[in-house]
This record gives structure tokens, sequence and C-alpha cells, in this order.
């Protein structure tokens, strides 16, 4: 019941916008970050090949969870790669020019969320109904990650 859940949140569209440009997407992303406001879903702005992704840890997690001995904490699936964070006032924002190959582009992101400072960079994907996020890495100073390398070999399921 929860992976079907999962999926149909992922798979229903959620007053989707059209971005014709990675600039006015990284801006759509970014914008209420700045007032120290949160995205209802950040979903929109995900590729099909990220939010597959997402269906599959989801998928993994819940398998995981529903085999957990009673009393064990569920997964965290509040994390917000565009933040790293589950508060946000973000000053001094900073997002490059994207380098726009074909149906690609990439950009970096940079900025100050409370005291703490970050460096992201958003790899997008031109799809049918516009530019889409479709991976995040964090290359700032301890904080080195990349989003679908999460998704896909979890280095916290230690088991």
């Amino acid at each position: 019941m929860r992976t079907l859940l999962i999926l149909l949140f992922l798979l229903v569209p959620a007053a989707a916008q059209a971005f014709d440009n990675p600039k006015a997407l990284l801006d759509a992303i970014y914008q209420p970050y700045q007032a120290g406001k949160k995205h209802d879903s950040l979903d929109p702005f995900y590729s099909n090949r990220l939010k597959g992704l997402f269906i599959d840890h989801g998928t993994r997690a819940t398998d995981d969870v529903a085999m957990a001995p009673e009393g064990d904490a569920s997964p965290d699936r509040t994390f917000n790669p565009f933040l790293d964070s589950d508060n946000a006032l973000l000053l001094d924002v900073v997002i490059g020019e994207p380098v726009v190959l074909g149906d690609n582009a990439l950009a970096t992101v940079s900025f100050h969320n409370f005291d703490h400072p970050s460096l992201l960079t958003v790899a997008m994907v031109k799809e049918s109904d516009g530019w889409k996020v479709d991976d995040v890495t964090s290359t700032g100073a301890g904080e080195n990650w990349m989003l679908s390398w999460l998704l896909i070999y979890d280095p916290w399921d230690v088991k």
C-alpha cells in the first residue's frame, strides 16, 4: 500500500510549470527559500529519470521498514537536495549562468543557509514539458554527495 501511495505521489503532476530555460527553473526553485518559505512539493522540478530513482528508493525503503522489528524508526523522506536542511533562510544566493549543450544543462548554485555555506551543481535536462532537474551534486566543504548516487546506492543502508 505504501508503495502505491509513493507511486501516486510522484507520478501525479502537481500544477506543473513549464520552464523554458534552465535559469528560469533554478530561479523558481530558489526564490521561495530567500524569503524563508518552502515549496509544497519539489516533484514538479524533477526529471522523469530522477522521479524514477525516488520511486525505486522509496520502494526499497518501504520494504526495509516492513521487515524492520517493531519500534524501529521509519526512513526520513524529507531530504531537500536544494538545501540539505529542514529550515531555510538563504542569503548570498548566486545562481551561475547555465552551460547548455543540446537538451542538457549544468549550473552552479552557492548560498548561505543562515550561516552555513553551500555549493551545489545542478544538472538539468529538457523534457517535453520544459527543463527539469536531473541530478544535484554537493561539492561544499564537508558536504560531498550526488543525489542520484544516494538514491541508487543508499550508503547509510548498511546491513
